[in-house]
C-alpha cells in the first residue's frame, strides 16, 4: 500500500491532505503510478497538460494548485493506526 501527501495552495491558504492507494511502492518508483494519477484520484477530476502549472504542480478546477508531497509504502496495520488518530 502507498500513503502520500497532497500539498495544496488555495489563494493565500496552504495546507496538506493525505490519502492512500492499494498499489505497491515500486509502481510509483517505476513510473507506473504518476503524481497526475494520484491527484486525479484524490480530487475526482481529469487533468491534462493544460492544467500543469509547473513541472509537478497542477491547477485543480482552475481554483487551486496541488502537487504530491511525500510518497511512502505503508502496511495495513500502520494505516489503520494513522486513520484512527488523524
Amino acid at each position: 500500500m502507498i500513503i502520500y501527501t497532497i500539498e495544496i495552495q488555495d489563494g493565500e491558504r496552504q495546507y496538506t491532505e493525505w490519502d492512500y492507494v492499494d498499489h505497491h511502492y515500486e509502481d510509483y518508483e517505476n513510473g507506473n503510478l504518476t503524481d497526475q494519477q494520484l491527484l486525479e484520484d484524490f480530487f475526482g477530476v481529469e487533468l491534462s497538460n493544460q492544467d500543469l502549472e509547473h513541472s509537478d504542480r497542477y491547477w485543480i478546477n482552475g481554483e487551486r494548485i496541488a502537487y504530491i508531497g511525500k510518497v511512502n509504502s505503508i502496511e495495513g496495520d500502520h494505516l489503520e493506526l494513522i486513520r484512527r488518530y488523524v
